[in-house]
Parts: C-alpha cells; structure tokens; sequence
C-alpha cells in the first residue's frame, strides 16, 4: 500500500513538472513612462522566458497590443520612438498629409465657437470642445498598425500572435470593459482615450474612455481570462500624490484615475517597477531612456524570474512562430467604402473625394484622402476602420463622420501699444450636400484700421477639385490716428486710405500644400491727404480716386506653421495681375493744382515671394525671406498719391501699421534673415534683419509732383528683436525695431493678437 500511494505522488510530480507553465504578463497605463514596457518585452525575448498571454491598459495596451500584432520588441521601439509617434501626443499633422487648398485665409480670430440653430425651438445649441487634442492623425495611425493583425486573427484576440485583452472604462455604468474582439485598433483606441485629451471612442453602443481610470494594472483581468501560473507585471505608473487646494491638476488626475492595486502574490507573480524620472504624461522625449530602464528591471530581477518560471523558449522558436503569424497578414487593399453618419447628399460629397481611377485603393491613397476631407470644414470629426472581408480577399472601408456645426462664430483682434488697437468679430454659415457651400463674413473695428467683408465659396468634389468664390471688401486705414482709443475726433485728416471692390476667384489644388486662383477684382480706391503738413481745421484734403478692373493669377505653396510669428514650413508666392483704371485727382485747399484732373492708367505687376524656415538646429531656427516686385506701373498725379499708390515691403509686424514712404516702390528687391530661439515652452526670442533695394526711388519736386532718383541709388534697412509667448489666445510679443531711414528710428512695440487684414484690391 505504501508502495502505491509512493508510485502516485512520483507521478503526480512529474505530471506537475510536464505541464508547461502559463505566463501572462500584465501592462499598467503610465502615458510616456509606458514605453518601459518595450524594454521590458525586449529583456524577456531575449532571456528566453515566454509570453503566453498580454493583458494591457491605456499605454500598456499600445504596447502590448502591438507585441500581440507580431511586431517585435526592436519595431515596436522604432514605431513608439518615431516622429509620427510623437505627432500622437500633440495632434499635429504631418507636412505632407495638410491639405492647404482648404484651408481659409488667416484672420485676427482668437477664438471660434460653433453651433447650430434650430428652426422650430429658434434655440442656437453651441458646441462646448471638450478635448484637447485632435485624434486624426492618430486614428488613421492606429487603423494601420493594427487592421492587418486584426484580420489574420478573424478579429478575436485569443488567436494573435499571443492571445492579449486590453481595458477600457465605461463611465456611464462606472465599470471596466474588458475587450477581447473585433477590432483591435478600435479596442486599443478606446484603452488609451485619457479624457478631456481625445475624444471617447463608441464601441456597441458604450462610449469608452482610457481603462486606466478604473483599473490601471489588470492582474485580475489576466487572472480571470487567462488563468496563468506565473503573472509578470511590469508598472511604469504610481498613484498619485494627494492634492493640495491649490493643486487643479492633480486633483483633477485624483478625480478621474482610481487608485490602482500592483500587489501580486510572490508565489506566483512578481512585479518590475522601473526607476523612472518624474515627467508629463505626454513628455516622449528620451523615449531611450524610458526602454532601457524596462529592460534594467528585467535584468535586475532575473534570479526571481527563473525561480517562477523554469521554462524557457527559444528567442528563435519565437521569431519562427512570429513569421509564420506574420504571413497570415492579408495586404490591405480596399475595394469598398461605407460612410455612416451622414444623409445620401453629404455621403455621396464625402465618396467623390475618395474616387480612383483603379478598382482597389491601397492605405496610403486612402490616408491622402482622408485628410483632405479633415481639412475640410464641413466635417467635425471622423473614425476610420477597415474589416477584411472573406467573401472578396480585400478590405471594406467604414468611416464614421459627423458633420460639423453650421454656424461659427470667432472672435479675436488685437491690443498693442501702437495705433493697431483693433476688434474683430466673424461670422460663417456651412452647408454640405453633393457640394460643400459656404458663407462667411467678418468685421474688424479699430482706430487704425477698419474693414468688412463678405464672401460665399462653393467646393466642387471633382476628380480635379475646384472652388469658386464671390465676395466683397472694404477696408479703410487712417494713419494719421496715433493714439491709443478706438474713437477719436476724425478731423483733419492726414492720410486715409479706403477701398471697396468686388472679386470672384476660381482655384484649384496645387500638391497638397499649395493652390493655384485666377480672379478677378473690380472696385476702386480713394485716398485722402494733405500734400503739406501745414493745415488747420478749416483746410479740405486733396482727394484721389481710382476705380479699377485687375484680373490676376496667383500660385502660392504655403507650409508654414504659424499665422504670425511663425518658426518652421515655407512659403512661395508668385502673383501676376494686369490693372487697368482711372484716377480722378479732387484737389483740397492746400493743393497747388486749381482744378479738378482725370488720367489713365494701366500696368503689368509680378510678385515674388520666398520665405522659408530652415531645418531645426537644437533650439535654434533659421530663416530666410526674399521678395521681388517688378511693374510697369507710372505716376499718379502727385507725389503723395502716387507713394500711397506704390506696393509697400512691411516685413516685421509693427511695420504694418506704419506710412514708411522710404519703403515704397514700384520695383524693388527685398531679403531678410531670422533667427528664432526657443527659449522655454511656448516662448520665442526672434532676430530679424531685412534689407529692401528700389529700383528707383520715389521723389517729390518743388510742385510735389513725383519723380524718379538714380537707380539704385539708396537701400534701406529693418531690424526687430523681439520676445514672443505664444499663448492659447494669440502671441504676445514685445518688440524693438530699427528703420534706418524713418523720423524716428527706433521704437518699442507691445502687441497681443494678430495684425492681420482682410485682403487688399490696392497693392499694399
């Protein structure tokens, strides 16, 4: 009997010994400091201990998502290390896939808020933005990484390359959802929506937010779904600290994330905590860093890893059974696109930007139109999945799209301690059908500058894409006004210049950062002025009106990354206009002319413009601006209409709210270099120099008639060093500029805001 019952427990024990043991290694959330995780996958391939199931949340769930899509430790640190990784966390978009045709002409808006407005209730329901980062780039990012896995697996995460569940948090019932189907970008997606960064991600019906808000190490997840022997955890996340009164962000992170239990039973579990620095939760820099500390911890606590986990398996046993998942990756090509959330009109808009002249669309021709339909301003947001489908051997496209609110409004303008004080107010309206309309208008009102405008486009979706725009400006600057209120006594007046003009322009598309127009304006100008600065109250100003017909081609790439103060991208600009007019000269009673006079004028303008911020070299960026103009234009009757007439180089910002008659001409070459050193976050310290040579100088006679000096005769020079904080509003910047043929030289510009004007007829 002894015997026997000896017998039994011998093979009990090697029956215990034969079964291989199950390792399930659990991910926590932890944003940047995630990327340990990579280090940690890395360590454990390489040392031969295996990895049977993967249970992740938010950063956890990027990770070992990717490891259980049959990527490897080296290529997952090559993705997560990559500047499209990075573009993640801030929502940029990179160059190539900005789609400039789109885009509005830049105003002084600081903020927009956009609605709807109900016929029936006669209610406007605004749009309060409730994230802070726009997922775009980052969706498409994620639909490519994992759509192929997903497939291979018939989009059920037990047959990965390693089975793998993710969490994410349902906040209407206050529980973990655990994903363990379907699609896995989707489901990864939803782990990691950290709220008030990205939008909630809708998955049957329940909106999900980032796991890590109810459970941010899911050891009892792996436990209950995989039943492992051995739990290996690795943690790149604490709790956090308790916040004070005056702390909002860790009360706000207190409020949202659960604290979370990394306790694991020594006898089947151990737990990798990494020496990590303190940083942002989206800080990737010296990602390195962040990977190697995971792989550290595996090299630190190898002793106890054996002792739990006496099996090993062969790193290239690991690497075979990785090919072999692969292979089973069907290409993805799409032959069918399915749009969801929009009527038949908006739908059948939305499936002509997505033609092709081949019957199957690869990823990367899809990724370009799509991001030119986020360009477009009709759409509000966009969700991108693909599903194989088995029946056709190729991919179905689902895009979920909301469109946008019809109504936006903006507000914004400008403070500065010049004459540039000016408040600005827009208003659009935009409709979406089988064409995209819309109707737009804005006012700017200010002591020195004023202005209206009005314009509706409508956006063709052709094979070529097309728009056509009619609209109409008026702007008016007074530059005799150079105190610091918006109102003041409007006589007598120096110099005024207003136009009104009506135009219609045709474009298209030129590559993804350009568009090319032909237009046509028609209106006039008038001027008013006093040829002497001799004159009283009782004094008329002279008069000068030109009405004009000016059609004109335009080609302009644009990349560059601000609307003022910008630090990086390119800008080319070549404009022809041909401009044929009348003036009418009405002279007031500091005129030396009698009578009222009429002449004809027409020329042939070309514009070109080069401006260009170089490569980053650390902190510092380099700049280079060139400008030439060439015309054929002639004199107006006198020398004051006729500088108010000739295109004006105002290259720095104060410059634009200045009469600089020294930098005037009707032909000229300009160039100018900028240094910009980012100093700390969002601030800026910018050199600038420019150097501006007319052909001709524009002279006054003892009549104040024009004349022409010596070519080349003279140049002139600007300089402005300036400190800029680019705040959530608008940059603020104080500013010194030089101008070395002014009355006075030197000044010191305060500005908030933006200087930007609404389009001129005139050539300033």
């Amino acid at each position: 009997m002894f015997h026997r019952a000896l017998i039994m427990l011998l093979l009990l024990m090697c029956a215990e010994q034969a079964m291989p043991q199950r390792v399930a290694l659990v991910l926590s959330g932890g944003g940047a400091k995630g990327l340990s995780h990579i280090g940690v996958l890395k360590a454990l391939e390489e040392y031969d201990i295996p990895i049977d199931y993967i249970v992740g949340t938010s950063m956890g769930a990027i990770v070992g998502g990717l490891y259980a899509s049959g990527y490897s430790p080296d290529t997952i640190a090559t993705i997560m290390s990559s500047e499209k990784f990075q573009r993640w966390s801030s929502g940029a978009v990179q160059d190539k896939y900005a789609y400039y045709f789109k885009q509005q002409d830049p105003d002084a808006s600081w903020i927009t808020i956009k609605f709807n407005y109900d016929d029936v209730t006669r209610k406007i329901t605004p749009k309060v933005p409730i994230t802070l980062i726009p997922p775009y780039e980052m969706d498409f990012d994620v639909l490519e990484l994992y759509a192929s896995a997903s497939a291979a697996a018939d989009y059920d995460f037990n047959n990965l390359f390693v089975p793998f569940r993710c969490v994410a948090a349902d906040i209407d019932s206050n529980k973990i959802i655990v994903l363990e189907d379907g699609q896995l970008g989707t489901a990864i997606r939803a782990s990691m929506t950290f709220p008030f960064y990205f939008q909630p991600i809708e998955i049957d019906g329940k909106f999900l937010f980032d796991g890590g808000m109810y459970n941010n190490f899911p050891s009892d997840i792996a436990r209950e779904e995989f039943y492992p022997d051995v739990i290996i955890g690795s943690k790149a996340a604490g709790n956090y600290e308790s916040a004070g009164g005056d702390d909002m962000v860790l009360q706000l992170q207190n409020m949202l994330m659960a604290p979370a239990d990394f306790s694991l039973d020594s006898s089947s579990g151990i737990l990798l905590e990494h020496k990590l620095d303190d940083r942002a939760i989206f800080d990737f820099s010296r990602a390195d860093e962040l990977i190697d500390a995971g792989y550290q911890s595996v090299i630190e606590n190898l002793g106890g890893i054996y002792d739990l986990v006496p099996r090993r398996i062969d790193a290239g046993d690991v690497a075979q059974r990785r090919n072999a998942f692969l292979d089973r990756k069907p290409p993805i090509l799409i032959d069918s696109i399915h749009i969801d959330g929009l009527n038949r009109p908006q739908a059948e808009y939305v499936r002509s930007l997505f033609k092709h002249k081949d019957q199957l669309i690869t990823i990367e021709s899809v990724k370009l139109q799509y991001f030119k339909l986020i360009a477009d301003d009709k759409i509000s947001s966009i969700f991108p999945e693909i599903r194989y489908n088995t029946l056709t051997g190729y991919y179905d496209l689902y895009l979920n799209i909301r469109k946008s609110e019809n109504f936006v409004g903006s507000l914004g303008g400008n403070i500065s301690s010049g004459t540039a004080n000016t408040a600005f107010v827009g208003l659009a309206y935009r409709y979406m059908g089988r064409q995209a309309m819309s109707l737009k208008t804005n006012l700017y009102l200010g002591r020195f500058y004023n202005s209206y405008s009005l314009a509706g486009r409508i956006d063709f979706p052709t094979q070529l894409p097309f728009f056509m725009e009619l609209g109409y400006i008026y702007n008016s600057k007074n530059y005799f006004r150079n105190s610091t209120y918006f109102f003041d006594d409007k006589t007598p007046s120096f110099l005024i210049c207003k136009e009104s003009y009506g135009y219609f322009d045709l474009g298209i598309p030129a590559s993804h950062r350009g568009k090319m127009v032909l237009g046509l304006n028609y209106g006039g100008t008038r001027d008013e002025y006093y040829q002497s600065n001799v004159f009283g109250r009782e004094d008329t100003a002279d008069i000068t009106r030109f009405d004009m017909i000016s059609p004109r081609w335009m080609f302009e790439l644009n990349s560059l990354n601000r609307k003022q103060f910008a630090d990086a991208g390119v800008r080319f600009l070549t404009e022809i206009r041909y401009v044929d007019g009348t003036e009418i000269h009405t002279p007031g009673s500091t005129s030396t002319e009698p009578e009222e006079s009429e002449h004809k004028h027409s020329w042939v303008q070309l514009r070109l413009l080069y401006d260009n911020y170089f490569e980053h070299l650390g902190p510092v960026s380099v700049g280079f601006y060139g400008e030439l103009l060439l015309s054929t234009q002639g004199f107006f009757d006198n020398y004051t209409s006729s500088i108010l007439a000739a295109p004006a180089f105002e290259p720095v910002l104060e410059s634009k709210t200045l009469f600089l008659p020294k930098y005037r001409a009707y032909n000229y070459g300009a160039v100018g270099l900028k240094f910009v050193v980012d100093v700390y976050r969002k601030i800026d310290f910018r050199i600038e120099g420019y150097l501006f040579q007319p052909y001709q100088e524009i002279l006054a006679d003892e009549n104040m008639k024009a004349t022409y000096g010596k070519e080349f005769a003279y140049r002139s020079v600007i300089g402005s060093s300036s400190v800029v904080w680019h705040s959530p509003l608008g940059p603020l910047s104080v500013s010194v500029n030089y101008y070395d043929r002014n009355n006075e030289k030197f000044s010191v510009f305060f500005n908030f805001g933006y200087i930007i004007f609404n389009s001129s007829i005139s050539n300033e």
